[in-house]
Formats: structure tokens, sequence, C-alpha cells
């Protein structure tokens, strides 16, 4: 009987380290599978930080590349407005506005016409501010035409007849917007200043306007304002010339 309790003691001893045999293999099996798991997630976590900070190292570089680029186009910027502003000064300098550039446009005019550059050199020179005038002027008026009237008394002529002045303006509205037969003062006229021979200069815009013509070796001055409805006053006057 005590060999069979021996025995019954011996195989339960037995059973007892076998199980506790196999749990630690188990737990040796589950810590090696959750170390390697911890090192397999700390290398793809290195390898994911490398990673970003190689891109983040990239990313600094396009910064640092876009903002010298930036630097470069705020360069080129600044030269092309100072080159721009350059011409544009070089431009209100060198092209003729106003009435320089109606006095550009007329030597042009000559030089086409044939004038030789020494003769219009000459008269250039020869200009002053000082002029010898009759100092008698003449007042004429005449009607305008417009493009629903065309009549009598719509030309005067100066230096007997050497110089013929016409003008042509758009018709007047009256208040019910009806249209007039006189011309409307605040719009541009066209004139023309018809010499002996048929020569023609024209002249256009607002009156108040100016004009001078060389004719019989004399220069005729001649203002043109608003006068009487439908008529235009003109004032001429005589100067040695040149």
């Amino acid at each position: 009987m005590s060999l069979g309790l021996r025995e019954t003691r011996r195989r339960r001893s037995n059973n007892f380290r076998w199980a506790v045999f196999k749990w630690t293999i188990a737990l040796i099996l589950v810590g090696a599978a959750g170390w390697y798991s911890y090192r397999a997630g700390l290398e793809l976590a290195n390898r994911k930080v490398i990673t970003l900070n190689d891109k983040n190292s990239e990313l600094e570089q396009t910064v640092q590349e876009l903002m010298e680029l930036r630097d470069e186009l705020n360069s080129n910027l600044e030269a092309t407005k100072e080159t721009a502003a350059g011409w544009e000064s070089r431009y209100h300098k060198d092209v003729p506005t106003g009435e320089l550039k109606v006095i550009v446009t007329d030597l042009q005019a000559k030089i086409e016409n044939g004038v030789s550059l020494d003769r219009l050199k000459f008269l250039i020179a020869s200009a002053e501010n000082k002029r010898v005038c009759d100092n008698n002027p003449i007042e004429k008026r005449f009607y305008v035409n417009t493009p629903i009237y065309t009549g009598a008394n719509d030309n005067v002529s100066f230096a007997r007849g050497s110089v013929t002045i016409t003008a042509r303006g758009e018709s007047a509205y009256n208040a019910e917007n009806k249209v007039e037969a006189w011309y409307d003062p605040a719009k541009p006229l066209d004139f023309v200043f018809t010499t002996l021979g048929g020569k023609a200069v024209k002249l256009s815009g607002k009156l108040p306007l100016h004009k001078s013509i060389v004719v019989n070796g004399s220069e005729y001055k001649f203002t043109l304002k608003t006068g009487a409805k439908g008529f235009v006053q003109v004032i001429g006057d005589r100067c040695d010339y040149p």
C-alpha cells in the first residue's frame, strides 16, 4: 500500500513538473514573440524616423531654394522697375508732346514736302521770341458748317485773300435732345487754312486755338475762339518772317 502511495505521489510530482515545464516554455515563447515584435516595431519606427528626417531635410532644402529663388525674382523685379522707370523717363524726355509734338509733326511734313534740313535749321536758329508785328489785329467771324447745315458766311479771308479759313463741327442739341443747325462749342472743330495755290493746312481741337501761317513772306498769327451762336471769332495779325 505504501508502494502505491509513493507511485501516485511520484506521478503527481512528474505531472506538476511537466506542467511547470510546459508553462515555462509557453511563457518563454510568448516573451520571445513579444521581444521579436518589440524589436521589429522599433526597427520599423527607426526606419520611419530616418525616412521622415530625410524628407524633412529635402523639404528644408526645397524651402531654402525657393527662398533664394524668391530673392532672385525680387531682385530682378526691382531691376526691371528701374529699367522701366529709366525708359519711361527717357520717353517723356525724348518723345515730344503737346505743342512741341505739333511742331515736330509740322517739321516732318515740311521735310516730306521737300524743304531741306539746312533751311529748317537756319529758320530755327533765326527764330527769336522778339517779333516785329503790325500790332493791328483784324477780327472777323464766320459760320461753322455742321452735318445738317452748309451755307453762306462759312469762311473768312486774310492777307488780301491769301489765307481763307473754314471750319466744320458737330451739331448741337437742344434741351429736348433735338439736333440744331449750329455747332456744339464744347466739342472739337476741324479748321482748314487754304492759301493761294490751293495748299491746305489743317487744325483740329477745342476752342480757343492758335495757328500761324506763313504766306507772301509774312507770318500771320490767328487766334480762334467761340463767337455768337454758330460763329467762330478769328483774330489775325501780321508779323515779319522770319
